[in-house]
This record gives C-alpha cells, sequence and structure tokens, in this order.
C-alpha cells in the first residue's frame, strides 16, 4: 500500500512517516485551495503561508534581539518573522520559512513561541521540536513524491539506466559519489531550491521500500558531499550501456590493432 507521503519506490526512514504525513496534507490542503492539479516546483512556501494557510509572513532585523536568529514563529499570534539576512540566501530563506511552519502545524499545543537559531544546517540544533521542525520543512519542500519523480528525470536526461544507477547510488563508491555530485543534486538543487545541505540531508531521511532502513544516501557520503571536490578521478567516470564507470588507462578502450 502507498501511504500519502510515499513515493512509489521510495519512503522515509523509519520513525519520519508521521512528520511526512503533516507536510502531505498541508501541502494538498493548499493545493485544493488554489484548485492546482499538481504540487508546483519549487514548493512557492512564502505565497502559500500568506495565502492558502493565513499565516502572516514578516521580516525584521532580528540582530537586535542579540540573538543569532533566522526566525521565530508566534503561535498565539499566528505569526512567522523571518530575519532579513536571511533572504540574500533563497535556499535558507525557503528552509527557514518552512521551518518556522513546521512549528505552527505541529507544536502548536507545545509552546506559544519558537526562535530557530541560526545554525551550520538543517538537523543542527539538537532539541526535538527544532529537529521535527527540521525535517517537517524537508518534507514540504521536497515531498517524496516528487523527488522521486526529480530523481528519475535527472537519471533519465543523462540517460542512466534507472534501478542500476539506484543501486549504485547506495554504494561507498566513486561511481556513487559522481552520481550525486554530477547528476542527482544538482538537478534537486535547481528544481527544488534548496541548499546542498538541506537536499543531503534529505536523501539520508529516505529508503527505498525493497531495502528498508538503508538510507539512500550512504552515511559517511552525509559530510563528504557539503565539502567541494576537485577531485580528478571524477573525470574519469564515463557512462557506458546507461551505467557510470570509472575508465582509466588501462580499461579505456582502445582499437585493435591491424
Amino acid at each position: 500500500m502507498v501511504r500519502p507521503a510515499d513515493g512509489q519506490v521510495f519512503q522515509p526512514m523509519p520513525g519520519r512517516k508521521v512528520i511526512e504525513e503533516r507536510a502531505w496534507a498541508c501541502l494538498e490542503r493548499c493545493r485544493r485551495r488554489l484548485k492546482l492539479d499538481e504540487i508546483p516546483l519549487p514548493v512557492p512556501v512564502e505565497d502559500w503561508i500568506e495565502g492558502p494557510l493565513g499565516i502572516r509572513l514578516s521580516y525584521a532585523d532580528l540582530s537586535e534581539t542579540g540573538a543569532e536568529l533566522d526566525g521565530g514563529a508566534s503561535i498565539s499570534g499566528n505569526e512567522i518573522l523571518i530575519d532579513q539576512r536571511a533572504t540574500a540566501h533563497e535556499g535558507r530563506l525557503r528552509f527557514t520559512c518552512a521551518h518556522e511552519l513546521g512549528h505552527m502545524v505541529l507544536h502548536r499545543k507545545a509552546k506559544s513561541v519558537f526562535h530557530h537559531l541560526r545554525e551550520e544546517g538543517p538537523y543542527a540544533d539538537p532539541h526535538r521540536f527544532e529537529v521535527q521542525a527540521d525535517r517537517f520543512a524537508a518534507a514540504f519542500l521536497m515531498p517524496v513524491p516528487l523527488l522521486e519523480r526529480e530523481l528519475i528525470a535527472a537519471l533519465d536526461a543523462r540517460k542512466l539506466t534507472r534501478g542500476k544507477s539506484v543501486t549504485l547510488m547506495m554504494k561507498d563508491t566513486l561511481e556513487s559519489e559522481w552520481l550525486w555530485r554530477r547528476v542527482v543534486l544538482p538537478h534537486v538543487i535547481e528544481r527544488f531550491s534548496v541548499s546542498v545541505s538541506a537536499a543531503i540531508n534529505r536523501f539520508t531521511d529516505l529508503q527505498p521500500k525493497a531495502l528498508p532502513g538503508t538510507p539512500l544516501l550512504p552515511n559517511r557520503f552525509r559530510e563528504v558531499l557539503k565539502q567541494k571536490s576537485n577531485r580528478a578521478d571524477l573525470g574519469q567516470i564515463a557512462v557506458e550501456h546507461g551505467i557510470p564507470v570509472r575508465r582509466t588507462l588501462f580499461h579505456a578502450q582502445q582499437p585493435l590493432p591491424g
């Protein structure tokens, strides 16, 4: 059975499904109220907060508070407040808006006010409410059915075999790193308008249905892919018969003598 927030092939890791379904329900509520046939990409989080969700969205200089704040949510005031400095980085702005929306949806009975401290990236704050709001933001901006669709589109655009490529992506190999760096992440970051860090963390929260408990993105790559790489050996990867293969001097195809 396909749950509302699942894709056909991928689903959230264990313990994530409740938040995934709350985020999907929120997306569907907006889509239905706007009478849209499908959820658009990138998800118009700012417009939907103020529009179909009916929450005030404001921007201010939060540096005056003396704390390193990216934003805040007032449950009682039905308002989300974003630091003006976040507007300089689209991915950060969108994730902060979705994070605060997460508090509004998930934590109405917990507290009246939430503050989002500026951290290194998603899931950096150890408090469970903040981690839950981060997971909601990721699920809202990158819902599994649409993320699955765009992953397939990225592979198809490079003429890569879908099943074998996904299997490679789950391994700790050079070919896997090439797939993530050169094919999947650039496409997802552009289509969903999110940061590199947000996209990487999102993929670590997903698993193939055929291999429950196994993250789609290998754990070692979670930090590796956040760093830029000038590895020359990534340039040795070529697509052969729909599969990325490392071609060294000794593996390169040469014409037969004669």
